[in-house]
């Protein structure tokens, strides 16, 4: 059972300084997220839980259960955010590729055909490249951009399955 820990100095440092909100209702900080994310990269195995340690005498034991099941449900939206939006990605360079190569076989069809009116060239000239376009646009948000949200969605499926706890340090 591994364990992800990171000390804090108040519970103020899960939380935006921006959002003065109560703490169930505020939006998680990006530092502390930064933070999550830098101790999991190096991981080797699996963690199970995340220890966040307090001094003694900033601990509230009341509401920790709270704050846990706050972030909990961040974590669990987050993830659910960033898998549609995976999904969506996923599916519009499937769709981009598949706009691209009906264009470039429309163009070759009618550049087999060999009909040279005006309208048509104009209409091949535009096929040609908007082909060529949505092909590189479909490759680069497979390949690149798809590979990189699944990292995300990973990071935050990772953190969702995590039990979370408080701990003097």
């Amino acid at each position: 059972m591994a364990e992800l820990s990171l000390w804090l100095d108040y519970y103020d440092d899960i939380y935006s300084g921006f959002d003065s909100r109560n703490y169930l209702k505020r939006r998680i900080s990006d530092d502390f997220i930064f933070e999550l994310r830098n101790a999991m990269k190096d991981m080797k195995n699996k963690f199970t839980d995340i220890v966040l340690l307090l001094p003694e005498e900033k601990r509230d034991r009341l509401n920790e259960k709270n704050l846990s099941e706050s972030l909990k449900n961040y974590f669990i939206a987050q993830f659910r955010i960033q898998s549609d939006y995976c999904r969506h990605k996923f599916n519009q360079g499937i769709l981009f590729g598949a706009a691209g190569i009906l264009l470039m076989i429309m163009n070759s069809i009618i550049s087999y055909q060999g009909i040279n009116t005006l309208p048509v060239i104009v209409l091949r000239v535009l096929m040609e490249p908007a082909g060529w376009f949505l092909l590189w646009a479909s490759f680069d948000s497979l390949f690149y951009e798809w590979k990189e949200m699944k990292k995300e969605s990973k990071f935050y499926r990772d953190l969702a399955e995590m039990n979370i706890q408080f701990r003097s340090s």
